[in-house]
């Protein structure tokens, strides 16, 4: 892919990425030495004209427009794929890359503030699913996340809300909302929320919704942040946290007990 972007380990331990500036995700083994499932092909979008400053369509079910972020369903093996900066939507392969179904359009900023489920701003940023089966999908732009069941059913939206979120005339405009996280506990009773507008983390109550705290801020040394633009967990609580190229940073916070 032209830019890997939203790599995901699923539970066998191979390795997925989403060509950002393509039209395909991949799928490799853990050490990257083979390549074993790829949706979409090299240059191949799904847009208007077939390249990438075309409109997206939001309908191919062999290409994708610009993907970010794959997640594999536990259970079955089935791909969500947040499709992503250029089209509008989440769509579903099953293991096989066999398409299955689909969800979501382009919001207008007045759906946005309405709260409606479904629809996006720019880009559709991640997908992860929770341990409550639940599919949890960045609304970067809209500065939310929204949840689904696995079917696309719109169930509720965690808002992401600053003052100071959306400065004018700033590359800080960027929403709230870009990548999510979950403690490893089994219930997942935390989630993080990576805000590239203001260069910080929320902890969030996963079940209510409630932001509970933050950490970071701006800058370039060891633990500013500039652009946090994804988020993992490993089964130690500790958070990794990747920047986009003008940041060019990896963090990792520890988890510390009391």
């Amino acid at each position: 892919a032209k830019t890997q972007h939203g790599c995901f380990i699923d539970k066998e331990g191979n390795f997925w990425t989403a060509g950002n500036n393509d039209g395909m995700v991949q799928k490799y083994t853990h050490d990257g030495s083979k390549l074993l499932l790829q949706i979409g092909k090299k240059g191949g979008m799904d847009s208007s004209d077939g390249t990438e400053t075309g409109t997206g369509l939001n309908a191919s079910h062999t290409s994708l427009f610009k993907p970010s972020q794959v997640a594999v369903d536990p259970g079955n093996g089935d791909i969500y794929v947040s499709d992503g900066y250029g089209n509008k939507r989440v769509v579903v392969f099953d293991r096989q890359g066999k398409y299955l179904r689909q969800w979501g359009r382009q919001a207008t900023q007045a759906e946005t503030d309405a709260g409606v489920g479904g629809v996006f701003l720019s880009p559709v940023h991640c997908v992860l699913i929770g341990n409550d089966g639940l599919v949890y999908v960045c609304d970067r732009l809209g500065d939310r996340i929204e949840v689904f069941d696995k079917m696309g059913n719109f169930k509720r939206n965690i808002r992401i809300t600053t003052k100071t979120a959306h400065r004018t005339n700033s590359e800080n405009a960027v929403g709230t909302a870009g990548g999510v996280g979950f403690s490893p506990d089994p219930a997942q009773k935390y989630m993080y929320v990576a805000n590239g507008a203001d260069n910080v983390i929320h902890i969030l109550d996963r079940a209510s919704g409630e932001v509970l705290s933050k950490f970071g801020r701006p800058g370039n040394q060891s633990g500013d942040l500039t652009d946090p633009h994804s988020i993992a967990v490993n089964s130690k609580g500790d958070i990794i946290i990747g920047e986009v190229p003008y940041g060019g940073k990896l963090h990792m916070f520890r988890a510390v007990k009391k």
